[in-house]
């Protein structure tokens, strides 16, 4: 995927994250040395204008999950922080794929993040890769992983609708100490068991930046 992957929502845009084995890449990064073939990629669309945030040769990288209730159930958030910018994926906590893949991460101890930035009009996007350590040992919000799993279209419809009001974006804390936040990405992470609330043909790719629509009623 070379272009920003978005899901048209009346009128907004979501960015859509996803999982990718790592055996499915045509040419392996430098990054993935050493990791198995099965290992699952985090991917990220990235908008052309917004390429600048992740320039990352050098710099202070936090990776983490964390817990977001909302009234259609829990929310599972990844969360990536490279300096001063903060990168969410939103999926359901009972996921067994997102599970799964964390399982392969803490295992190897070391995640790997693919960034898909689009190019200009006319020019060819890139990719740049991250691989940030992962933690060890029990995570908290590991209690609700054998839960009873929500409807996938009303807990979707929740992620979207908290993915559109910008509320992340306004209240995000760094996760890196002494470091202020300067920009807040938001995706949801598109598994097998969300495809079904996706139509496909409404998915797009736009060289825009996302711009959130601001609402009132989330519950965390």
């Amino acid at each position: 995927m070379n272009g920003i992957e978005v899901f048209d929502m009346n009128p907004s845009f979501i960015a859509i994250g996803r999982l990718e084995l790592l055996q499915s890449f045509e040419s392996r990064p430098n990054q993935a040395i050493g990791l198995p073939d099965d290992m699952p990629v985090l991917m990220c669309p990235v908008a052309a204008s917004d390429a600048n945030c992740f320039a990352m040769k050098q710099g202070q990288v936090n990776f983490g999950f964390g817990t977001i209730r909302l009234r259609q159930g829990l929310v599972q958030s990844i969360r990536v922080q490279v300096n001063n910018v903060q990168i969410y994926w939103l999926t359901d906590m009972t996921d067994p794929e997102v599970w799964a893949a964390m399982d392969k991460w803490r295992h190897a101890k070391q995640a790997l993040v693919q960034f898909n930035v689009r190019g200009e009009p006319g020019e060819s996007g890139h990719s740049l890769f991250l691989k940030p350590g992962v933690p060890q040992g029990a995570y908290r919000n590991e209690q609700f992983r054998n839960g009873a799993a929500p409807s996938a279209h009303h807990i979707w419809d929740g992620m979207a609708t908290l993915a559109q009001t910008g509320i992340l974006e306004q209240q995000a804390e760094s996760d890196i100490e002494g470091v202020a936040l300067r920009r807040v990405f938001v995706n949801l992470l598109l598994t097998e068991r969300f495809k079904p609330c996706v139509d496909f043909d409404e998915i797009v790719e736009k060289p825009a930046r996302v711009k959130p629509v601001f609402r009132q009623g989330i519950v965390y």
